[in-house]
């Protein structure tokens, strides 16, 4: 292949990787909230159970983790509770689920009860007894809530989303530098794919 065409190719990359650059703008799609990133490549969605919202984003997470399944993970947050401490209480399930292997089995019934069959669970024993109708004994969900493990857990992904400014749900932040803006996307056609071609770009950039 001669030098002539090398250089050739080589500008013409360099003229499609700037405009897929510039398809994307900080303060529109996306801005800086850290200096530094993570150690390793991760796409984390802050969301609650109790957000009608992050219901209606079920689809573009899922999208997100099909397209970086080892990057892409969820963090359940307390600060939205219908009463009480039951928030918490919701953060520890989630955590307990996926200690059990069951998060997205599990996240999809709390969903379907909380939204689409307007039966809001706003108790220990209503969550409790999603997970005993998706096939995990009660005292099974019971030792998993108080273990210590499950309780870690939930407590680091309050603590992660306190220490990135996280305020309002659904949250998508990237490699720990990053929160994607949904708002900049408003005319788009395909909002999952744009959406998605945003945390390529972010998880790479």
């Amino acid at each position: 292949m001669s030098k002539w065409f090398l250089g050739l190719l080589s500008a013409a990359l360099l003229v499609i990787g700037s405009a897929q650059a510039q398809q994307f703008e900080e303060g529109v799609h996306y801005e800086t909230i850290a200096d530094e990133a993570t150690s390793k490549p991760e796409i984390v969605e802050f969301f609650s159970f109790y957000c009608v919202h992050c219901f209606r984003f079920e689809p573009i997470a899922k999208a997100l983790k099909e397209a970086h399944p080892e990057a892409f993970e969820k963090a359940h947050v307390s600060f939205i509770s219908p009463r009480g401490d039951v928030g918490e209480t919701m953060t520890k399930a989630f955590a307990a689920a996926q200690k059990l292997d069951i998060e997205e089995k599990i996240s999809d019934a709390i969903f379907d009860y909380n939204f689409n069959k307007n039966s809001m669970l706003t108790s220990k024993q209503d969550i409790r007894n999603v997970f005993v109708v998706n096939g995990v004994a009660g005292d099974e969900f019971d030792k998993a809530l108080a273990s210590f493990a499950v309780r870690a857990a939930a407590s680091k992904m309050d603590r992660r989303a306190s220490n990135l400014g996280v305020n309002a749900t659904p949250t998508f932040i990237v490699n720990g530098k990053y929160k994607m803006l949904p708002q900049g996307f408003r005319d788009s056609e395909d909002f999952a794919a744009d959406f998605t071609k945003l945390a390529s770009y972010l998880i790479e950039k």
